[in-house]
C-alpha cells in the first residue's frame, strides 16, 4: 500500500481541487481523505506529496515523427 499524503489532488471527473490524502491499494484508489486525516495502515509506505500534484495522468501530445531522415530527432 501507498499513502500519499498532503498532494494536491486534481480531478477533472470529480472536479476535486484540493490538497488531501490518498491511500493506494495495488492499482486501486482505496480512500481519499482531508490532508493529514488518514490513518497509514502499517505496511503502508508514506510518501509527502507536500508542493505536488496528484493527477489520474497526463499524455504528452507533442511528438516527432521525421521518417523518413533524421530519425536521430525523433521524440517518441
Amino acid at each position: 500500500m501507498l499513502l500519499i499524503r498532503n498532494g494536491r489532488v486534481l480531478d477533472p471527473a470529480s472536479k476535486t481541487d484540493a490538497v488531501q490524502d490518498l491511500l493506494l491499494d495495488g492499482d486501486k484508489i482505496r480512500e481519499i481523505g482531508a490532508a493529514g486525516k488518514l490513518a497509514a495502515p502499517r505496511d503502508a509506505e508514506v510518501l509527502n506529496a507536500t508542493g505536488l500534484v496528484v493527477a489520474p495522468g497526463f499524455i504528452d501530445l507533442h511528438a516527432h515523427l521525421r521518417e523518413p531522415g533524421q530519425e536521430s530527432s525523433e521524440t517518441i
